[in-house]
């Protein structure tokens, strides 16, 4: 009998390859600049996978906080992990990655600290975890990219912005998720469906609608929202203490 939901995917993942075959790819290589961490993020962002198009964007947004502690909440195939290593490196600030699979092997950085745990759970003993780890549980810079699912996304940042600092960054991955999704390139790859969990989950939490089909900029009191809809989704929010009352 003949398995249908692998014969769709094999026939999806062959029109990919021969879309992606007629799209013209970017240059081979790019010019370097004098921050050899910016560098190596580059040259990674070369390969085409579901966030390449904003490991850039993940490393500036976190460097320019000048952070002191940047939480990870998924680590996958440590694509962003690599990111804000660098971001963590040069700032010196201490990256802890949460993920309830054992994803210690993606990175040898020394100081990372990687925990195997359900995110949800452990935000309830991440206080008195970081004070033994010899740190305040005060979170400049929070990616999130887990299970992508719209109740499961709001349980996290219920349970961690509590410990956003007063001018803190928070980066959500696959924002903008489906079955297909495009890269600003123009190569496209396979998905899921999450019901738009995530935006979903961000809609929820402001009170408003948007949408996650184009790009936009919005600010609700006193968070500035960025959204870039290509390569899945990226939307970044951050906190301006400053602008918290109506001037």
């Amino acid at each position: 009998m003949l398995d249908w939901e692998k014969l769709k995917t094999s026939c999806r993942k062959r029109v990919r390859t021969v879309y992606n075959a007629c799209v013209r790819r970017p240059p081979a290589g790019f010019v370097a600049t004098d921050l050899p961490e910016l560098n190596a993020v580059k040259e990674r962002a070369l390969a085409r996978t579901s966030m390449n198009e904003h490991l850039e964007t993940i490393f500036l947004e976190a460097l320019t906080m000048q952070p002191l502690l940047i939480v990870e909440l998924g680590v996958g195939g440590g694509e962003s992990n690599f990111a804000l290593q660098r971001a963590a490196r040069l700032t010196g600030a201490r990256l802890v990655s949460v993920d309830l699979n054992d994803r210690a092997h993606v990175s040898q950085e020394p100081g990372w600290l990687f925990v195997q745990r359900d995110d949800i759970a452990f935000a309830a003993e991440f206080p008195d975890w970081c004070r033994r780890q010899g740190f305040e549980p005060v979170i400049d810079v929070l990616f999130i990219d887990t299970s992508h699912l719209f109740e499961h996304t709001l349980q996290e940042m219920q349970a961690y912005f509590p410990y956003l600092a007063p001018r803190a960054k928070v980066m959500f991955h696959d924002t903008n998720l489906s079955k297909v999704f495009y890269r600003q390139d123009g190569s496209m790859d396979l998905g899921w469906d999450n019901e738009r969990g995530v935006i979903r989950a961000l809609e929820v939490y402001f009170k408003k609608s948007f949408n996650e089909k184009k790009p936009f900029t919005d600010f609700v009191r006193p968070w500035l929202i960025r959204h870039n809809p290509h390569c899945a989704g990226m939307t970044i929010l951050e906190r301006l203490p400053f602008l918290a009352q109506p001037r």
